[in-house]
């Protein structure tokens, strides 16, 4: 991610295409966010959620010339979208 400080949101747009969110980063001008989730096996324990949902958010930082001058990478863990119950 280091290789995109400095380049411009152009180049950007053009290798990942339109960002899932566009926010505002209070100095005029914008924070890009790419948004992916995950599903991982985590546990093996019968009864017992078998997958750990978690989301990953890539924040490109854009000044108001169109450059990305800082980036910031957050991984959050998901509530599961499906309990399985055994009887």
């Amino acid at each position: 991610m280091y290789g995109w400080l400095g380049k411009t949101k152009h180049k950007l747009l053009l290798s990942y295409g339109p960002p899932d969110k566009v926010s505002d980063d209070a100095a005029g001008g914008e924070i890009l966010i790419y948004i992916k989730n995950y599903s991982m096996p985590f546990n093996s324990d019968p009864g017992v959620n078998p997958f750990q949902n978690s989301q990953q958010q890539k924040m490109y930082f854009i000044n108001p010339d169109g450059i990305v001058y800082h980036f910031l990478v957050k991984y959050q863990e998901l509530p599961p979208t499906q309990v399985q119950v055994i009887r």
